[in-house]
């Protein structure tokens, strides 16, 4: 049996890492957008230079040292012109000095700070409650589904001890740079905690443990990576910073039109100043915030202790064991901790089961379902009503609710008039769901008789229908953007059709210009 290594790693080592630890990661550097991309600098003997004057004298004025592509693993236009500038300067000046002349670079603001946040026969063989687990009732969410290995979870985090007895057998990937030893605590104990090594008779459970894992770095372009590598949710146990930028909700919303489903940390009380205040990226639009509740559903760690709480704001979209939870953070090492880092992750490792259940389900509905089932706890915390969003998770009614619900093209009948599904996020003008791609898809009504299989598919899927006239087929992803399009005549009743990146995809007929069947197609 494993020791408890209190001398080594303690708890509170975890209490200060959003907050102190990482402080050091601050960098002098800015994003912005290179319209003139012909003005990109290259290196020439150990300095920068450009062919156009102005993007030259900013590097000589404010002692530019780098110019990077921000995000190479997006695959839009408009991301892929964004540059990391690291300078030796104010930063602020370097932004005011760009914004007087937008010809060359434009929209110019400070890069994201990324900072942490921090019945199987191993049920309890390090802790004799797992008080989270039980709360959560993730033995009752096993009854119902307990993985699938074809469901990808992606964990972006410090680092990763990837030889951790709970890690064992769970990784596909992962894509890391050497860090600080916290960083590899900070990242193991998260990944554990979603999707770990469970029933091996060592260590702890995972809430989604027989689901795979993507490890990467704290990277935005990661991020995506993850998302275009197959990943249906990601957990992001960090923040990137304390107000909104364009960049982070374009790059979020192109892994949400991917159909991979982002889950946040909302914070440690003190991040970005204090409890009410917004942390991004769990701010963000298409993002499930998640804060922290104690073993009596106690949103303040110590009861009557307004100081002890976690993050409550207009952002945060459900609730999940944060105080005092059992964690694992490297080999042979156990231990209890607090944060919404270790919150989130029982979110993702729920999606992650609700997923397995069924592979249809998109950002909208796993959310719906979510908050439809949450524990409602503003009875036991009331100096925080609306601040905790839907109440606290309840893993077992999330899983069946998602097995029970049709995989179908229509949207769910669950929470559609409930006032705890209502979206709580702040507007920045972003369109919702219910503007573009799939939820208006799917108020269409079916007038033929069609069909999809296998669904999920790994690869290719046929399609049939029942109508004998000339028709298109379209194959569109949940921005609406078409990847298939396809004349069928009165002769055909089936065809064949290649899928080839994963994610949640609709099929469409059309006579004319009418609408007459839509089916939701999942690639795994």
């Amino acid at each position: 049996m494993k020791l408890f290594n209190h001398h080594l790693i303690t708890a509170s080592l975890f209490l200060g890492i959003s907050q102190m630890a990482f402080s050091q990661m601050t960098t002098d550097n800015i994003w912005v957008t290179f319209d003139d991309e012909s003005a990109l600098p290259e290196m020439v003997e150990r300095r920068l230079h450009s062919s156009n004057a102005k993007v030259q004298s900013l590097i000589n004025t404010f002692n530019i040292t780098s110019i990077e592509q921000a995000l190479p693993d997006s695959k839009k236009e408009s991301l892929l012109k964004v540059y990391d500038v690291v300078c030796l300067c104010d930063i602020d000046d370097l932004i005011r000095e760009i914004d007087k002349d937008h010809t060359v670079l434009s929209k110019p603001e400070e890069a994201p700070n990324y900072q942490l946040l921090t019945d199987p026969d191993d049920y309890d063989v390090q802790f004799t409650d797992d008080y989270a687990l039980d709360l959560i009732d993730a033995k009752g969410a096993w009854d119902y589904s307990t993985g699938d290995e074809n469901t990808i979870i992606g964990i972006s985090d410090g680092n990763f001890f990837i030889d951790h007895e709970d890690l064992e057998g769970e990784i596909l990937s992962m894509n890391t740079s050497p860090s600080a030893l916290n960083f590899y605590y900070h990242g193991t104990a998260v990944a554990a905690t979603a999707a770990g090594t469970t029933n091996n008779g060592v260590g702890k459970s995972a809430i989604g443990y027989n689901c795979k894992m993507d490890l990467v770095s704290m990277n935005y372009s990661l991020v995506l990576q993850l998302s275009y590598g197959g990943a249906r949710v990601i957990n992001l146990s960090w923040s990137s910073g304390c107000t909104y930028s364009p960049y982070v909700q374009e790059i979020i919303d192109e892994v949400w039109g991917n159909g991979t489903i982002i889950v946040a940390s909302a914070g440690n009380g003190g991040t970005c100043g204090g409890p009410t205040n917004l942390v991004y990226p769990a701010a963000n639009d298409h993002v499930i915030a998640v804060s922290s509740v104690g073993p009596s559903d106690n949103h303040e760690r110590t009861i009557n202790d307004s100081s002890t709480t976690h993050q409550h704001n207009s952002s945060v979209d459900i609730c999940a064991p944060g105080y005092d939870v059992a964690l694992t953070v490297s080999p042979g090492n156990y231990l209890t901790g607090n944060g919404t880092s270790f919150a989130a992750p029982y979110v993702t490792g729920t999606i992650g089961l609700m997923l397995s259940a069924n592979p249809c389900l998109t950002f909208e509905e796993v959310e719906a379902i979510l908050k439809a089932t949450a524990v409602d706890i503003y009875g036991l915390n009331p100096s925080y009503i609306n601040q905790l969003g839907a109440g606290r998770m309840d893993s077992k009614e999330a899983v069946k609710l998602a097995l029970e619900s049709s995989c179908d093209e229509q949207t769910p009948s669950f929470g559609a008039d409930c006032e705890s599904c209502s979206d709580t996020k702040v507007n920045h003008s972003t369109p919702r769901a219910s503007e573009v791609g799939s939820s208006r898809m799917a108020q269409e009504n079916n007038m033929i008789e069609g069909s999809v299989y296998p669904n999920p598919t790994e690869s290719s899927a046929t399609v049939s229908w029942s109508s004998n006239e000339n028709m298109t087929l379209y194959v569109t992803d949940l921005n609406g953007i078409v990847i298939h399009e396809q004349e069928v005549t009165a002769y055909m009743n089936q065809t064949k059709i290649n899928i080839g990146n994963r994610g949640v995809y609709f099929v469409r007929l059309v006579k004319g210009n009418q609408q007459v069947w839509l089916k939701k197609l999942v690639r795994i």
